[in-house]
């Protein structure tokens, strides 16, 4: 029984999303619509999901407390207390997508674990965001940990050009909206495609209009709880819409890329501001130049620590365009040899 979870509710369109979330994380669900039949599960179900037609049933019975209790209503503002009362950790709400719901259901059922999620976003256009993100999902490989980038800015280059993978078999972000969060973690990655031990989640070449689609999080989520390492290729323009703000909260790390020039630093400034409203670390990794200002005018600048210099290669962009991705470079891989040692992908 320890992964298997109780869903408790009379209600038919609490019990469907509930029953969703539970296959999105690959386990069948007990339902039952009383707490009479009910009582003999409450202790040994690995979650237990109440719908909020029956808290008060809960709250009355008296049960004893139990870890990874969730409500599902419809208003989470007006259940709060009551979440409290019966001792429930999270209280999800029907409508606000799949995500959270995912998640919460996910860490029970996969034992809590979650690979390492970092942003990487451009202080301004051309220095390299793109190309560095692939250097580091790339070392990563490297080094035997499962790597996915998720390319999220639909104007950039992309990721899979980058990396060479555009023309590898794998489902692209248009087919994944409509998949993602009814498919386990497991499910995800293995309709990823992936070269050189990297996976990617991009546009197709031929998409008419590409965007990030609604199911972004749900995306993300489930890549986190899949991957060791998730790179996501962040776009410039948006940081502050609703998906951006739980991917930047949720990484453990974001990487602004600057280049090593006054107006580079004058639009990486005024970005780096931004960010720190709502990510959890940010630093910078440098864009190195001989007749550059050097790391200790940058940081002063924009405010954040320089935690890796890239070097120019003219090769680099040679190697891409031969479909070999960017970090047979040695002045990229040194960058993301300090990034992946800094959040402690060693």
């Amino acid at each position: 029984m320890a992964e298997q979870i109780l869903v408790l509710t009379a209600n038919p369109d609490l019990r469907a999303t509930a029953e969703r979330w539970c296959s999105a994380v690959g386990v069948a669900p007990l339902a039952e619509s009383g707490i009479g039949p009910a009582r003999r599960f409450w202790g040994s179900a690995g979650a237990v999901v109440i719908g909020e037609d029956l808290v008060p049933d809960i709250a009355a019975a008296g049960w004893p407390r139990r870890d990874h209790v969730h409500l599902i209503v419809r208003d989470r503002e007006r259940w709060w207390r009551d979440a409290v009362r019966i001792g429930a950790v999270g209280v999800l709400q029907a409508d606000d997508g799949d995500a959270a719901g995912v998640a919460a259901l996910a860490q029970v059922v996969e034992g809590g674990a979650e690979g390492c999620s970092v942003v990487v976003i451009g202080g301004r256009g051309g220095v390299g965001a793109t190309t560095f993100a692939c250097a580091l999902a790339q070392e990563a490989a490297a080094r035997d940990l499962s790597s996915v980038v998720i390319d999220a800015d639909p104007l950039g280059p992309g990721a899979d050009v980058v990396l060479g993978s555009e023309n590898v078999h794998g489902l692209r972000w248009s087919a994944l909206d409509s998949a993602a969060g009814l498919v386990a973690p497991d499910a995800l990655a293995g309709t990823l495609p992936v070269r050189d031990g990297v996976a990617t989640i991009a546009w197709a070449a031929d998409d008419p209009e590409p965007a990030l689609p609604t199911a972004a999080g749900s995306v993300w989520s489930a890549a986190v709880r899949r991957f060791d390492l998730v790179v996501v290729d962040h776009p410039r323009a948006a940081v502050d819409d609703a998906w951006s703000i739980e991917v930047l909260g949720g990484s453990v790390l974001t990487v602004l890329v600057v280049g090593d020039d006054i107006a580079g630093l004058a639009s990486a400034r005024r970005q780096a501001s931004r960010l720190q409203d709502h990510a959890a670390s940010v630093v910078a990794v440098m864009g190195g130049r001989r007749a550059g200002l050097g790391r200790a005018a940058v940081e002063k600048t924009i405010g954040l620590p320089v935690v890796g210099v890239i070097g120019h290669d003219r090769r680099v962009r040679a190697a891409i365009d031969h479909g070999r991705g960017p970090v047979r470079s040695r002045a990229l891989k040194r960058p993301a040899r300090d990034i992946l040692d800094l959040v402690g992908l060693g």
